[in-house]
């Protein structure tokens, strides 16, 4: 296990390096507060427009609602979601999201979007990965992967209820778009629960 996460995080720096060169321009900063029950999020992109703060309330022990305000530039977006944990065994975690993308305006036509997420973890290391559909709109619906978000990261507990995450994202898109690199940035994570 060990060893193939290792792998895993080589191949997103490697891959990701050699492929284009405005890797590392932007930068994702999370901030998050937790309880048992509801969480609020706010994210800023730095070098990017996109800025966003999301609410999330947790309906049971395995289904989260969320709801995502969303501004890239002039365009801004509302998006509900509902995550659903199919199943939590030692390091690896599956869960399901269905989301429907609201968007102020005529600039990008509103569709749903749904997620399969697969997390594997090593102590505080972790790799995930999340192909995505995106449906209706201005899409063909075909069933193919739009696209892939990878993640590798490290849970460093700064407190208690103080977790800092720093971690990498590469984007890749998806079939169609001949699983081409989208996007390569490091990001961080600080999460305060109570």
């Amino acid at each position: 296990m060990k060893k193939l996460l290792l792998t895993v995080v080589a191949s997103i720096f490697m891959v990701g390096t050699v492929q284009a060169e405005d890797n590392w321009t932007t930068s994702q900063h999370n901030y998050q507060l937790k309880s048992d029950t509801w969480g609020l999020e706010i994210r800023n992109v730095d070098q990017d427009d996109y800025d966003h703060v999301e609410f999330s309330y947790n309906l049971s022990d395995s289904l989260v609602a969320e709801l995502r305000y969303a501004e890239n530039g002039v365009t801004h977006e509302i998006r509900p979601k509902l995550t659903h944990s199919l199943i939590s065994a030692g390091p690896l975690s599956l869960k399901h999201r269905i989301e429907y993308r609201y968007f102020e305006g005529n600039t990008t036509d509103d569709s749903w979007r749904y997620r399969f997420i697969a997390k594997a973890s090593l102590g505080s290391a972790w790799v995930k990965a999340e192909p995505r559909w995106t449906l209706g709109g201005d899409n063909t619906n075909d069933m193919k992967i739009d696209d892939i978000k990878y993640q590798a990261g490290y849970d460093l507990s700064l407190a208690d209820a103080v977790v800092f995450t720093p971690f990498v994202e590469y984007r890749t898109a998806g079939e169609e778009g001949k699983w081409l690199k989208e996007d390569l940035f490091w990001g961080t994570t600080l999460q305060v629960k109570f």
